[in-house]
């Protein structure tokens, strides 16, 4: 939201009292929202009635008005200095409200599309997106895909992106998690007859190759790597080419609602995008060039071009500039006659709570992990909760000591996270697993940190009582 703060200074029309209007002023403080009142989410109205002696005023008078809005009110107006007029009495309105936080302006400007969002901040570091060419391999063959992978950070850190499919169609990753240079993923890729078929993969990244396992959604697994194609570039920055033919708001029968793209929110990345776009006898675009503009601005433009139709199919080159602003404040000090516009975003709503949810009862697998290390046994305590929908548990080591397991997540029977065993030389071995549940037995593949893979099956164990964790 935007908090906006309206002044408006104007005479009342009293019976007794004559009509003038409000001197000019030309000096005074900023007009802050009082925290307390910005905390509780107190908006109103404020009539204030203030005497001047000519150039400054000497009386205030709260009329009516909520007590901590009329704190900061009064606390202005006392601030106030006019140019030379007539001593008086004049009636001033404050108007403090909230108003939605995000707002377009789509063509108000001959080619500018401009979205305006409250930041919301959380990633303090990110890298740029970075192409791949994965390749994924098993018995039945090789299948290629296209895949771009970017890092960020919040309270830890994190991994995102898309496979690209045969009409160049963004895919997102999913259930994704890296610890160190291992990431894992879920992702949606095409096999040669067309097929869309659902992998969940973990890998090593080392320097420009990612080697790994995989095990698609019908439990066969396999090995899988990729090369990275290109390193991240901060920006395309070309001089700007400008065209003769401009485009309005009129020329644009249909486009989907321009948002301001979460990830570079979250990052508080803001700027603009220029791109040179073309239509060929057709009421869509037909070809695009990024002139500028962060990564993460221009995917999101270029998906919301895409969705414009056009009201005249006629061949056209324009310059498109899409304008990516982030505002936590604003001050329009009567740019419109009687009129202060202070804008800000109130503090975040505070989850409320209440009540204690008691834990779901784990269940106890006993797992045998294989591989060219040697044999590993493990017994893991683990299910889902239905408190936080997501998978959870430990690792049981000797003498009962617990060990929680990580980088978690579960799609209906296909699962997945990573857990401390002792290895085959008595070591504790970091390893990151993926398997498929059918009924109780569970059967995947996993790759440890050093790198070395391997498969394993776990066994549902009797049930008994694990509630204490």
């Amino acid at each position: 939201m935007w908090l906006v703060v309206y002044l408006v200074g104007a005479l009342a029309i009293r019976a007794q009292e004559s009509t003038q209007p409000l001197p000019e002023v030309t000096e005074h403080a900023e007009i802050r929202y009082m925290p307390l009142a910005r905390q509780a989410r107190i908006q109103g109205q404020v009539h204030l009635q203030i005497t001047t002696d000519g150039h400054t005023v000497t009386g205030v008078a709260v009329k009516d008005g909520h007590p901590l809005l009329s704190q900061a009110a009064v606390e202005n107006v006392r601030t106030w200095k006019f140019v030379e007029h007539a001593p008086g009495s004049f009636d001033v309105t404050f108007k403090f409200h909230f108003l939605d936080d995000d707002r377009v302006t789509f063509l108000q400007q001959p080619g500018i599309v401009e979205a305006v969002a409250s930041p919301e901040g959380g990633i303090y570091h990110y890298t740029l997106p970075e192409q791949w060419n994965a390749h994924i391999r098993n018995a039945q063959g090789t299948i290629d895909t296209p895949l771009t992978l970017w890092t960020y950070h919040t309270s830890e850190s994190e991994i995102d992106g898309y496979t690209t499919g045969p009409q160049g169609q963004e895919r997102a990753i999913r259930n994704s998690h890296i610890t160190g240079d291992m990431p894992g993923f879920d992702a949606t890729v095409d096999d040669k007859y067309g097929q869309r078929l659902k992998f969940s993969v973990i890998g090593k990244m080392t320097g420009d190759k990612i080697r790994g396992v995989f095990l698609n959604y019908w439990g066969v697994g396999g090995t899988w790597t990729a090369e990275r194609v290109t390193k991240a570039v901060s920006a395309v920055s070309q001089s700007p080419r400008f065209a003769q033919t401009s485009i309005t708001a009129t020329d644009v029968t249909y486009h989907d609602y321009v948002g301001y793209p979460w990830f570079a929110n979250q990052a508080g990345i803001q700027g603009d995008v220029q791109l040179r776009v073309s239509t060929d006898y057709s009421d869509i675009v037909s070809n695009v060039e990024v002139e500028s503009g962060n990564p993460f601005l221009v995917r999101s433009a270029l998906g919301n071009l895409r969705t414009w139709r056009f009201r005249d199919r006629t061949q056209r080159t324009f310059e498109v500039t899409y304008s990516y602003r982030l505002m936590d404040s604003k001050v329009e000090f009567l740019k419109n006659p009687g009129v202060v516009d202070v804008g800000a975003t109130p503090p975040p709503v505070e989850p409320n709570y209440s009540g204690v949810v008691d834990p779901d009862p784990l269940e106890i697998w006993q797992a045998e992990l294989t591989s060219a290390r040697g044999d590993v046994r493990a017994t893991v305590d683990m299910g889902m909760s239905s408190q936080y929908d997501a998978l959870e548990g430990y690792v049981i080591g000797p003498e009962g000591k617990k060990k929680e397991i990580w980088a978690t997540h579960q799609d209906h029977d296909m699962l997945g996270f990573d857990m401390t065993v002792t290895g085959p030389e008595g070591k504790p071995l970091n390893i990151s697993l993926l398997g498929k549940k059918i009924r109780n037995k569970i059967t995947g593949v996993f790759l440890d940190y050093a790198g070395t893979a391997g498969t394993w099956t776990a066994i549902r164990q009797a049930s008994q009582d694990t509630s204490t964790r």
